[in-house]
């Protein structure tokens, strides 16, 4: 037996596992049943919050919280970007640039200053199949979103809460309370996630991702519920949120006063949310020129466009497919057709939908990180001959250790031998520090705005099965080279790479990575001619 020192103490778990680090040992704590670990991770975050406040009050100094005020004024800009300037950033990112030019630019963060970044996500991750055309992205979207209200129809559990006769808390109390074991781990994860961010501590919010959660989990119950899932769920979910379309007051007192009662806030108790910050429309005065308007292009194109005097109609329009690479410019027939889509696509009462469609999605190509040992069936799609890279996206998605064991014995063995030799000396096995940052995507390391970059990068290079995260995980290891092969023992290496977040930005972290992509495939190409030689 031992004594834990909480004070500066690293908490993670895996279902009935928790690990403690601390500054002098690394804990391993097995409990029967995942409840009782979720309770003792509880208790010990707990503890060192009481140790940290404590050790505030002595020093007198305030402990260093991360944060990010750089990401405040872009996002609430974005949430404030009006209608015309969406339909334009529709245009430049789905007709003006290629599949090529768009991944690549993504990959660069060019849509961190863009409302498109949901759209082009649903795309990567074929909510929406790349190769349809336009005139069909709205009927697709409404029959995947009826698909999942069926779902949810099945479980009488939410039934009250939606019709507006449960307020959101009641039905977190009843989660609390439940002797069902699946209800409530959902809810406890549910609670703790992202819980800094006032928009995760609604309660509307909460009852929105455990209705999604507890529907994907008896949905697919060959995969259910893991831990990470809600982590992911939350992600996206605030993503569709910020980049909602705008309401303007008709608009918002009219979808109110219809099926679904208010609750004293003035907020829905169903599975709409219209939050105090929702985007609306400003009756500002209309400031748009003869010209086309591109304060909104964000977009760098590697094509050189020529732009001419030719008008896309808006018949046309429809019949294209995205990333066309077209030039020209627009009939407003053709503007008010785009401004259809995107407003059909980003509608606020489908926030829940849609997130649900993309975990559903994602989930398709990480299973085998939550699951291993169980077969999941991959849907058949269409080969598609205008990859934005031939790469490792390719390759079948790995179990579990064969991708840990790939990212650390293969990867970073073959781009830094020391520090691979270094690691495995010290006896410090790979999904210690790996699995946090492969099942969530990086998502727990960074603030979600840097998330969403990382992930921009992840599912533009490797949309089928994400493998990108494998040279990121190797990146983020090589940033701590130096301290890594210092270290004298594993309790110092996880300490080291504790917290990646405070030492690399996202940018950097997806230029190296990318570095390393490209760098690794030159050598599989010079592999391959020299095989076939």
């Amino acid at each position: 037996m031992g004594c834990i020192r909480l004070q500066s103490a690293h908490v993670d778990s895996l279902e009935e596992v928790l690990m403690v680090v601390t500054k002098d040992k690394t804990w391993f704590l097995c409990a029967d049943h995942v409840r009782d670990a979720s309770d003792w991770g509880d208790a010990i975050c707990a503890a060192i919050e009481r140790v940290s406040t404590d050790a505030r009050v002595d020093s007198g100094s305030p402990r260093r919280r991360l944060h990010s005020c750089a990401s405040a004024s872009p996002l609430g800009e974005l949430q404030a970007r009006g209608a015309k300037a969406r339909v334009d950033e529709f245009l430049e990112v789905f007709v003006r640039s290629t599949r090529e030019d768009m991944c690549l630019q993504a990959a660069k963060g060019a849509l961190s200053w863009s409302c498109m970044r949901s759209l082009a996500w649903k795309v990567w991750l074929e909510y929406i199949p790349g190769d349809v055309p336009f005139n069909q992205w709205v009927s697709i979207a409404r029959e995947k979103r009826q698909r999942y209200e069926s779902e949810r129809r099945k479980h009488s559990l939410f039934r009250d809460l939606l019709a507006g006769k449960q307020r959101p808390e009641e039905f977190l109390t009843t989660c609390e309370t439940s002797s069902d074991d699946l209800l409530y781990s959902i809810y406890k994860d549910v609670r703790r996630t992202r819980g800094e961010m006032p928009y995760f501590r609604d309660p509307v919010v909460q009852c929105l991702m455990i209705r999604v959660l507890y529907v994907y989990s008896a949905t697919h119950s060959e995969i259910s519920y893991n831990q990470g899932m809600g982590e992911l769920l939350a992600t996206l979910v605030y993503l569709l949120h910020i980049e909602q379309w705008p309401m303007d007051e008709d608009e918002l007192e009219e979808v109110i006063a219809g099926e679904y009662d208010t609750e004293p806030s003035g907020r829905l108790s169903g599975s709409y949310f219209f939050p105090a910050t929702s985007p609306s429309k400003e009756p500002a005065e209309d400031t748009s020129t003869e010209e086309e308007d591109t304060s909104y292009v964000y977009v760098e194109s590697f094509i050189n466009i020529q732009n001419d005097d030719s008008f896309l109609d808006g018949d046309t329009f429809l019949r294209l497919a995205p990333f066309a690479g077209g030039s020209g410019k627009y009939y407003e027939c053709c503007r008010d057709a785009a401004g259809e889509i995107v407003r059909e696509l980003t509608a606020s009462e489908c926030i829940e939908h849609d997130a649900y469609l993309m975990l559903e999605e994602m989930m398709l190509r990480m299973a085998g990180t939550y699951c291993p040992h169980v077969p999941i069936p991959r849907r058949n799609s269409k080969p598609r001959v205008d990859k934005p890279l031939s790469s490792a996206d390719q390759l079948p998605a790995s179990p579990l250790d064969d991708q840990m064991n790939r990212i650390h014995h293969h990867i970073l063995s073959r781009c830094d031998p020391p520090t691979a030799r270094h690691l495995a000396n010290l006896g410090v096995e790979p999904q210690i520090f790996l699995l946090r940052w492969v099942r969530v995507l990086m998502a727990r390391e960074f603030e979600t705005p840097q998330a969403w970059q990382i992930w921009d990068a992840i599912f533009s290079l490797t949309p089928s099965d994400f493998s990108f995260i494998n040279l990121l995980c190797v990146a983020a290891v090589r940033e701590f080279r130096e301290e890594i092969l210092a270290a004298e023992d594993a309790t110092n290496v996880l300490l080291t790479l504790r917290d990646i977040s405070e030492r690399i930005a996202p940018a950097r972290l997806v230029n190296n990575a990318r570095e390393l992509y490209d760098a690794l495939l030159i050598a599989a190409a010079v592999e391959a001619s020299m095989g076939s030689a």
